[in-house]
C-alpha cells in the first residue's frame, strides 16, 4: 500500500512539475547544472515537523554525466535540519524523463538498486541500471524517510547524479 501510494505521488509530483529542470550554474560548486529551480524537490509534506516525508528530486542530466551510465544518486540536506533516515531498496523510486513532458518514460525497481546508504543527514543509492544518460534527460528519485525541520523556512539540498554531477535545489518548508 504504501509503495503504491508512494507511487502515485511521484507520478503525480512529476506530473505537475512539467518541464522544469535543473539547470544554470553555482559558482559555488563550479558544475554547469548547478542551479535548482523551485520544483528541483517535490515533497508530499511541506509542513514543518512531519516525519517520514517522500520527497522527489529532479535533476536534468548536463555534459558531465551525458553518455555516462546512471550508477548513482544521491542528496545531502543541512545537518542541523533534516534527518534523513534509512529506506529499503524496494521504497526507493527511480525514473528517466527523456522527452521532459514531465513523466517518466523509463523507471526502475528494486532489482536496479544495489545500495542505499545515508547517514543522519544524506542518502546515497547505488544504481545498477543499464540505463545511459543522454543531456536532457531528467532524473528522478523518490525517497520516502526524510524528517522535516521544525522551523518554516527556505532550506538548501545537493543533489547529485553519478558523484559527478551536483545540483542545489531549495526546499520550502510552511
Amino acid at each position: 500500500m504504501k509503495r503504491t501510494l508512494i507511487a502515485v505521488a511521484l507520478v503525480a509530483m512529476v506530473a505537475l512539475a512539467g518541464c522544469s529542470a535543473l539547470i544554470g550554474s553555482d559558482a559555488d560548486t563550479d558544475q554547469p547544472g548547478a542551479t535548482v529551480t523551485d520544483d528541483g524537490v517535490a515533497l508530499e509534506d511541506d509542513s514543518a515537523g512531519a516525519t517520514d516525508v517522500n520527497q522527489t528530486l529532479r535533476l536534468t542530466v548536463d555534459e558531465t554525466t551525458n553518455g555516462s551510465e546512471w550508477t548513482a544518486i544521491g542528496a545531502t540536506y543541512p545537518r542541523e535540519n533534516f534527518t534523513v533516515d534509512s529506506a529499503q531498496h524496494e521504497e526507493i523510486i527511480l525514473g528517466v524523463d527523456t522527452d521532459a513532458d514531465g513523466e517518466s518514460e523509463r523507471e526502475f525497481n528494486e532489482s536496479h538498486v544495489s545500495g542505499v546508504n545515508n547517514n543522519a543527514y544524506s542518502f546515497d543509492a547505488t544504481l545498477d541500471t543499464d540505463y545511459t544518460l543522454s543531456e536532457g534527460d531528467v532524473v528522478v528519485v523518490g525517497y520516502p524517510a526524510v524528517d522535516n525541520p521544525d522551523e518554516p523556512g527556505e532550506y538548501e539540498v545537493d543533489v547529485r547524479v553519478n558523484d559527478a554531477q551536483n545540483a542545489t535545489a531549495t526546499v520550502t518548508i510552511e
